[in-house]
């Protein structure tokens, strides 16, 4: 409303001063870096909640890949539908270790929405407002490295978290899986009983079960 034309060239000259200085931008290069496989999984990690947790999953329109924009107004910019439309036709032929492979493209979390949001819709009674929230306590060394939950007797939700911290290393950390036979729906496998963490989420970096059968 009053801008400060000053102000704002001031700011403009110290961003464009501290983006062009070679030194400053190799030195937050290189503390970025380590954080964007953890960042990653983190990202991974909350939508898979938001999608499966009691409540209503709300996805902003752009996000369902990687997203580093800051909120209003940097978050209004146009949206690439056609891009998403091409990614999501294209991870339909991938497998789970394809395409985390292709991380940096953002495929992982539009496939993570892509079937999440097919379970829901093929099994609404699991996520409605007469489902029932079962938490599924995790243990072994790193035990405090999970959140895991069961809606509707028909779903398992397992994501990590303190991702930096936990090193890619689960140890001996394992979940009970509610009694039945489940499949996780991003990857395909098969799962029953105690499993292992660093089984269940070997081949990606969240799980999402399905119970085959009837309960």
């Amino acid at each position: 409303m009053s801008p400060n034309a000053g102000y704002d060239n001031a700011v403009r000259r110290f961003v464009e001063g501290a983006l062009g200085d070679d030194e400053f931008t190799a030195g937050v290069r290189a503390f970025v870096e380590p954080l964007v496989g953890p960042g990653w999984v983190n990202a991974l990690s909350q939508v898979l909640l938001k999608l499966t947790a009691p409540g209503v999953p709300d996805i902003y329109q752009g996000s369902e890949l990687w997203s580093l924009h800051l909120v209003d107004p940097d978050n209004r910019r146009p949206v690439d539908y056609e891009r998403r439309r091409r990614a999501l036709r294209e991870v339909q032929a991938l497998c789970a270790e394809q395409i985390w492979q292709r991380a940096d493209e953002g495929l992982p979390k539009l496939w993570m929405i892509h079937q999440a949001l097919g379970l829901r819709k093929r099994r609404p009674e699991l996520f409605d407002l007469g489902s029932w929230y079962d938490a599924i306590s995790a243990c072994g060394e790193r035990a405090s490295h999970v959140v895991a939950f069961g809606r509707g007797g028909g779903s398992v939700t397992v994501v990590p978290r303190l991702v930096l911290g936990l090193a890619a290393d689960w140890r001996d950390t394992a979940i009970a899986l509610p009694s039945g036979q489940w499949q996780n729906v991003l990857t395909g496998d098969d799962a029953a009983g105690r499993m292992r963490m660093s089984d269940l989420l070997s081949r990606f970096p969240v799980a999402l079960l399905e119970r085959r059968g009837a309960a």
